[in-house]
């Protein structure tokens, strides 16, 4: 009986070091939670499809995420800058459900460049008797308490 109890220990000790040696644990400190691996996988995602647009449409239209600070930049237009260029450009911050966009545009004439401020602009979510769609916002003030 004695002999069996001590070949049982010294079996499950030898497993024991044979699953450590084949699946070790990563340290503690370096895992991710799971809400800071799908922000990183959103932003890879945004930013491989905002590669692929620049890519497909000749440097036209460019978009860019960075999912843990929830903003976006995005940028459409182009020309030629000895001639005549067109481009409209935002910064997209999403707070509390709504995107908020400060859009700019930039135009520019034989060189000369004019930059042009719009005012924000915010975008929420909206449905009409099931139909679904976008509600854009322009405040002309913006008061908080």
């Amino acid at each position: 009986m004695l002999a069996l109890v001590a070949t049982t220990s010294v079996a499950h000790a030898r497993d024991t070091d044979l699953y450590d040696r084949l699946w070790p644990e990563p340290p503690i400190s370096a895992r991710l939670s799971l809400s800071q691996q799908l922000l990183e996988q959103l932003t890879v995602l945004g930013n491989t499809v905002g590669f692929h647009m620049n890519q497909l449409s000749a440097d036209v239209i460019s978009f860019e995420v960075d999912a843990r600070a929830r903003t976006a930049r995005f940028r459409v237009g182009g020309g030629d800058a000895r001639y005549l260029t067109f481009e409209l450009a935002g910064d997209v911050e999403f707070v509390a459900g709504e995107a908020r966009i400060s859009p700019e545009i930039v135009v520019g004439i034989a060189g000369r460049t004019l930059r042009v401020e719009l005012p924000e602009v915010d975008m929420v979510p909206a449905s009409y008797r099931g139909e679904r769609g976008v509600e854009i916002r322009i405040p002309i003030f913006r008061r908080t308490f």
